[in-house]
């Protein structure tokens, strides 16, 4: 859903995620830069400033590309993106800029930067670099973060995995300096009519070379903050004089993307606010699917790593009666984990071959379901790319209803999408994941799981789910801005990982209920063989109860923590509304407290903000498990609501 329009030397293109302009007068560089949320533009760059400069001290001057003109062209025009090139000469024609925009309806831009010096023309350069600069003005919040190109490992049953290190929810005066081409940067930003955040920027640079294939240290990053400036340099060369004869050419990719909150669960709504997950209730199939053998691949099965977790070796499928089991109480999406495969592999080593272990259980299992009114979604990996010219999916889901869980969906794992200190593959990540959406399907559901979250990877997907690191643990559910900050709330639908294993515990707790029910986040409960789904969905049953009190389908979500919206005031400090509408008029308020003590106040709606008859009322539901309220009006009050409890209200 692109929107262009050309008016004198500038260019404009306009996506639901914000509003991006280049101008051919300026070196053909972006010039202004707008972020939208559900009820607003906000600026990021003010007057005669510019997004992202190239500049470069050539013989002791400085030169800024967006001081030049540029030839500047519409190459190519698709339905969800189109390509944008620009060209200028700089420094007296001995330097040469070219850069190739694609920019795309979900709100990423991807820059082919090429920095040529002509053929037999000699040029001095003591520092040359990309300066990114941001203004957020009216910002009340703000945190940002970065991936290093330094390796982290996570250790877990099966082997040790490489991803890369990594520095988040920082405050902005905490700035950096490294010594390296950092590949990942973001930056979170809340304003004053939401509690915590509701837009995310990320600065993408995919290579670590130095502008002459030179020595890395050579190279450098700087953030900083000053003033409502905060501002990103990726120095491709600094420290000392090249002398640099053509021809020659520096080549590199970055990408710019803008992230918003999901609020829409139609199939047409747009890219950067659709979530066709809301208000889900997931029953999460986990039966064990480890498989060992004498002969490549299975004998790929790594050794065991840590005492928490033991093997999951195959046991066999689940009956067919357990999908009653899960519908009877409530459950409305089913995820089929990777035991549904011949080799299910682990975690890619061995890697996984899409082949259907058993046909005729998992035709049964799927049509079991869909006579139950679930969805399905099978286990996919993001890192195991291969997946796509398997033909699973068209044999037995169907494309705009069903979908796909894709595990280990980053493009910073190490070594396994040809990610590496050296390179990030961002681009054809980035690209890999529309083909996912094109799968499943506009109104289908894709899910997300790694660990570490970033709208490069989940700018395609509906939702992804946290929790799986250990270090994300504490942080998910620690604190109400922490929960907003790593669920990637602004930019993404909010799921949380379920506990099944000593280390997850607290994510089947009250508390975790509780988040999810201020948030309007899913869960993920376990079916397991010798576990009743009935213990393993006790501890959230009763936001499925109320979220089931809505006839049809939920279409929108309202939740001021996140999102700016008239419908819904945003309480006291530690009261937490979540509005849900339906498309048969109703809609659903659950007021949650946070805090560590009972708490009371007053929650108001705006019924005319709401898609309700002009009769309608609001009324307290008395649902098990939940604490009773009272209503008057469109004014719903809670009275000592106790720590992690909700009350529930409906609107009809």
């Amino acid at each position: 859903m692109l929107k262009t329009r050309k008016h004198g030397s500038t260019f404009t293109v306009e996506t639901g995620a914000g509003r991006l302009i280049w101008d051919a007068a300026r070196g053909g560089v972006l010039t202004d830069c707008a972020v939208h949320n559900a009820l607003e533009t906000r600026p990021l760059v003010p007057e005669r400033g510019v997004l992202a400069d190239l500049v470069a001290v050539v013989g002791g001057r400085t030169i800024r590309l967006s001081d030049g003109r540029a030839e500047m062209r519409v190459v190519k025009r698709l339905e969800d993106y189109l390509v944008l090139s620009t060209r200028a000469v700089l420094a007296d024609g001995r330097l040469e800029v070219i850069q190739e925009y694609e920019i795309h309806e979900e709100g990423a831009v991807f820059v082919n930067l090429a920095v040529s010096v002509p053929s037999g023309v000699s040029v001095e350069i003591e520092r040359i670099g990309l300066l990114v600069e941001v203004h957020p003005a009216g910002v009340s919040r703000a945190r940002w973060g970065y991936y290093s190109r330094e390796p982290k490992y996570k250790k877990d049953f099966s082997t040790i995995h490489a991803f890369v290190g990594f520095s988040l929810f920082r405050e902005l005066t905490n700035g950096e300096n490294i010594r390296e081409l950092l590949p990942y940067v973001s930056l979170d930003l809340g304003w004053e009519n939401t509690r915590f955040f509701s837009n995310r920027l990320e600065f993408i640079l995919e290579d670590w070379t130095e502008y002459r294939d030179g020595p890395s240290a050579e190279t450098c990053t700087t953030v900083t903050s000053d003033g409502g400036k905060f501002q990103l340099a990726w120095h491709f060369h600094e420290g000392n004089t090249l002398r640099v004869t053509g021809p020659h050419r520096y080549r590199n990719r970055w990408a710019f993307l803008m992230g918003r909150a999901r609020t829409e669960s139609a199939p047409d709504a747009d890219p950067t606010v659709r979530n066709t997950l809301l208000g889900c209730r997931i029953c999460h199939c986990m039966y064990p699917y480890a498989r060992t053998g004498d002969r490549w691949p299975w004998i790929s099965m790594p050794i065991k790593q840590i005492p928490e977790q033991p093997p999951q070796l195959f046991q066999g499928n689940p009956e067919l009666s357990r999908v009653d089991e899960a519908a009877a109480l409530g459950a409305n999406t089913m995820i089929i984990h990777q035991f549904w495969m011949r080799n299910p592999g682990s975690n890619n080593e061995p890697i996984a071959d899409y082949i259907p272990n058993d046909r005729k259980w998992l035709r049964a299992f799927v049509a079991r379901c869909r006579r139950r009114g679930m969805r399905v979604l099978f286990y996919a990996r993001g890192t195991e790319m291969w997946q796509m010219y398997s033909p699973f999916f068209e044999e037995f889901l169907r494309p705009d209803v069903d979908g796909l869980y894709v595990d280990w969906n980053t493009p910073f794992c190490m070594g396994y999408v040809k990610c590496s200190p050296l390179h990030v593959s961002a681009h054809n990540y980035f690209h890999f994941a529309k083909a996912l959406r094109n799968r499943v399907g506009p109104g289908g559901a894709l899910i997300g799981h790694t660990g570490n979250s970033n709208y490069l990877g989940y700018a395609a997907f509906d939702a992804a789910i946290g929790g799986e690191f250990s270090v994300r643990h504490d942080e998910l559910l620690s604190h109400p801005e922490s929960t907003a900050y790593f669920a990637g709330l602004d930019c993404m639908g909010g799921h949380l990982i379920s506990g099944n294993l000593p280390d997850r515990i607290l994510f089947s707790s009250p508390k975790a209920a509780a988040i999810c029910a201020a948030f309007g986040m899913a869960s993920h409960p376990f079916l397991e063989p010798g576990v009743s789904f009935a213990e393993r969905v006790a501890f959230i049953k009763p936001l499925w109860d109320s979220l089931a009190s809505l006839r049809g389908r939920i279409v929108r979500l309202h939740n001021p923590a996140y999102s700016p919206t008239r419908a819904v005031s945003m309480g006291t400090e530690v009261l937490y509304p979540c509005l849900w509408e339906n498309d048969q008029g109703q809609s659903l308020l659950l007021v949650t407290n946070l805090g560590g003590e009972a708490a009371s106040g007053t929650i108001e709606v705006q019924g005319r903000a709401l898609a309700v008859k002009r009769n309608a009322r609001m009324r307290p539901l008395l649902i098990p498990g939940t604490t009773p309220g009272t209503a008057s009006g469109f004014s719903a009050t809670v009275t000592n609501l106790p720590s992690c409890c909700f009350a529930v209200f409906l609107i009809e």
